[in-house]
C-alpha cells in the first residue's frame, strides 16, 4: 500500500519535468509577445454632454407628460426623457455614417463596405446615461488625434441632426396652423353671416336693450290697463251703458287689451292689426320669442366668440412656430469636451501575455503530473489497459 502523498512528492514532480513546464512557458510569452505587438492599437476619447432645456411651446398641452417634469417623471409615465432621446439618435445609422464619410472609417477599419464600417464604428462606441441626463460617450480610434475628433464630430452631428428634426417639426406645425387658420377664418365669416340673417329675419338689433324695452312696454301696458279697468269697474256701477264716459273707458281698455297682445305675439286679423304688428316691430320679435330667439342668438354669438379664440391662439402659435423655425440654438451642453489620450485603450500588452503564461503554465504542470502518473501505473493496472488497448482495436479495425 503506498503512502499518502507530500508536498515534496509533488515538488520532486515539478523538478523531473521542467523542462516540459518551462519551455512551452517561455515559447508561449515570446508568441504572445511578438502577437501583442502586431495588434492594432486603439485610444479612446470621451466627451460629456447634457441636453438643453426644452422649451415646449403653447401648442403643447400635455404638460403633465412633459419631459421638464421634477424627478424625470415623464420618464416614469412612458415618455422618453430628452437623454433616451439623444441616446437613441446616437445610435443611428444616420449618425453613425456621417462619422464614416467624414473621417473615411470604410479604409481606416480596411473593411468591404460602408455598412461593416457603421457596424464596426457601433461596436467601438460606448455610451452612458447617468440620472441627471448627462449623456457619455466613448469612441475608439486608430490614433489619439482620430478619436478625440470622432468623439466631437459625434456631438456635433448630434447636435445638428436634432437642429435639424427641430427645424422640420417646426415647418410641419407651422403648415398645419396656416391652414387650420384659414379654416377657421371661413368658419368665422360664415358664422358672422348667420349671426347678420337672423338679426334681419327676426329684426334683432341689440337682444337686451330689445328686451328690456319690450318688457317695460308691457309693464306699461299692463299697469294702464289695471288703472282704466279700476275706473271702468266704477262707471259700469255708477253709469249707464250709453254713457259717453263709461262708452270711452271700455273703448280704452279694449285699446290697451289689443296694444298687450300685439306685444305679447297674439296675431290680430284684419289690415288694422297688421299695420298696429308693423308699428310694434320697430322694438322687435313679440315678448312670447324673446325665449327661444334668445338662446338661438346666444348660441350663434357664442360659437362665433368660440370661433375668434381658437383664430387667436393659432395666430400666437403660428408665430411661435415661425419663431421656432427662425431660431438656431445649441440644442446640447458639452460638458466635456473630447481631448486627445495620453495612453492607449487596447490592446492592453502586458496582460495578454500574463494571461497566456499562466494558462500555459497551468497547462504543463498538469500534462507534468499526468506523464509522472503514466510512469507509475501497476502492472496490474498495465494488464487492464493493455486489455483496454486491444478490445478497441478490434471493434475498430
Amino acid at each position: 500500500m503506498q503512502s499518502d502523498k507530500t508536498l515534496l512528492d509533488y515538488f520532486y514532480v515539478l523538478v523531473k519535468w521542467r523542462k516540459l513546464i518551462i519551455w512551452p512557458v517561455i515559447a508561449v510569452a515570446l508568441l504572445s509577445s511578438g502577437v501583442v505587438l502586431v495588434l492594432p492599437e486603439r485610444w479612446q476619447a470621451e466627451t460629456v454632454l447634457l441636453p438643453s432645456e426644452e422649451d415646449p411651446g403653447r401648442f403643447e398641452m400635455s404638460m403633465l407628460l412633459s419631459p421638464n417634469l421634477p424627478g424625470g417623471l415623464g420618464g416614469l409615465l412612458g415618455q422618453a426623457t430628452p437623454g433616451e432621446r439623444l441616446l437613441t439618435i446616437l445610435q443611428s445609422r444616420r449618425v453613425l455614417g456621417a462619422i464614416v464619410d467624414r473621417f473615411s472609417l470604410v479604409e481606416d477599419y480596411g473593411v468591404a463596405n460602408r455598412d461593416v464600417a457603421i457596424e464596426t464604428l457601433e461596436s467601438l462606441l460606448e455610451s452612458e446615461l447617468s440620472r441627471d441626463g448627462a449623456l457619455t460617450i466613448s469612441v475608439e480610434g486608430s490614433s489619439p488625434t482620430l478619436a478625440a475628433d470622432m468623439a466631437n464630430a459625434l456631438a456635433a452631428e448630434l447636435d445638428a441632426v436634432i437642429r435639424n428634426n427641430k427645424r422640420q417639426q417646426a415647418d410641419g406645425l407651422r403648415l398645419f396652423l396656416s391652414e387650420r387658420m384659414e379654416t377657421v377664418q371661413g368658419e368665422i365669416e360664415v358664422k358672422a353671416r348667420s349671426i347678420r340673417d337672423f338679426q334681419e329675419g327676426k329684426g334683432i338689433v341689440d337682444v337686451q336693450a330689445q328686451t328690456t324695452a319690450m318688457v317695460e312696454l308691457t309693464q306699461h301696458i299692463v299697469k294702464e290697463l289695471a288703472l282704466l279697468e279700476v275706473k271702468l269697474g266704477i262707471a259700469q256701477r255708477s253709469l249707464k251703458d250709453d254713457h259717453e264716459e263709461r262708452i270711452l273707458l271700455e273703448m280704452e281698455a279694449d285699446e290697451l287689451r289689443r296694444q298687450l297682445q300685439l306685444v305679447v305675439g297674439k296675431e290680430l286679423d284684419g289690415d288694422r292689426g297688421q299695420l298696429e304688428r308693423d308699428s310694434f316691430n320697430a322694438l322687435g320679435p313679440p315678448l312670447r320669442q324673446w325665449p327661444s330667439l334668445g338662446i338661438e342668438y346666444a348660441q350663434l354669438t357664442l360659437e362665433l366668440k368660440i370661433a375668434e379664440q381658437v383664430l387667436a391662439f393659432l395666430s400666437a402659435q403660428l408665430e411661435d412656430a415661425k419663431y421656432r423655425q427662425a431660431q438656431d440654438a445649441p440644442t446640447l451642453q458639452v460638458l466635456d469636451p473630447a481631448t486627445v489620450p495620453e495612453f492607449r485603450s487596447a490592446p492592453s500588452r502586458m496582460l495578454i501575455v500574463l494571461i497566456a503564461i499562466v494558462i500555459s503554465l497551468v497547462f504543463g504542470t498538469v500534462l507534468a503530473f499526468f506523464f509522472e502518473s503514466v510512469q507509475h501505473i501497476s502492472s496490474e493496472n498495465r494488464d487492464k489497459i493493455e486489455a483496454i488497448r486491444q478490445a478497441w482495436g478490434k471493434n475498430n479495425p
